[in-house]
C-alpha cells in the first residue's frame, strides 16, 4: 500500500493550499491514516488523544488543522440569549 497522492488529498479535503497538499503527501501517509487524521482534525479536541498520536499522525493532524481553520477550536458559548421586550426598548424610555 503506497502513500497518498495529491489527487487523494484533494479528494478528501477539497481545494486547499498546494504547499499543504505537498506536505501531506510528503508524510507518506496511507489513505486510512489520512481519513483518521481528517476525522481527528475536524472533531472536538482531546489533548490527551493528541499527545498519544504517532509522529506521522500528529503531523497530519497539524497540517489539516491549518488547512481547515473553520474546523478549529471554537470558544465555548452558551445558548443565544433573548432580550425581554421591555429591555429592548429601554433606551427609548430614557
Amino acid at each position: 500500500m503506497g502513500g497518498v497522492t495529491e489527487v487523494d488529498v484533494a479528494a478528501a479535503i477539497g481545494r486547499i493550499d498546494e504547499i499543504i497538499i505537498h506536505e501531506i503527501v510528503r508524510t507518506g501517509a496511507s489513505r486510512p491514516e489520512l481519513r483518521r487524521a481528517l476525522a481527528l482534525a475536524k472533531g472536538p479536541g482531546d489533548l490527551g488523544a493528541d499527545a498519544a498520536l504517532p509522529p506521522r499522525m500528529q503531523r497530519l493532524v497539524d497540517l489539516l488543522g491549518v488547512a481547515l481553520p473553520e474546523q478549529g477550536p471554537r470558544p465555548e458559548q452558551g445558548p443565544p440569549t433573548r432580550l425581554h421586550a421591555a429591555i429592548k426598548g429601554i433606551d427609548r424610555a430614557a
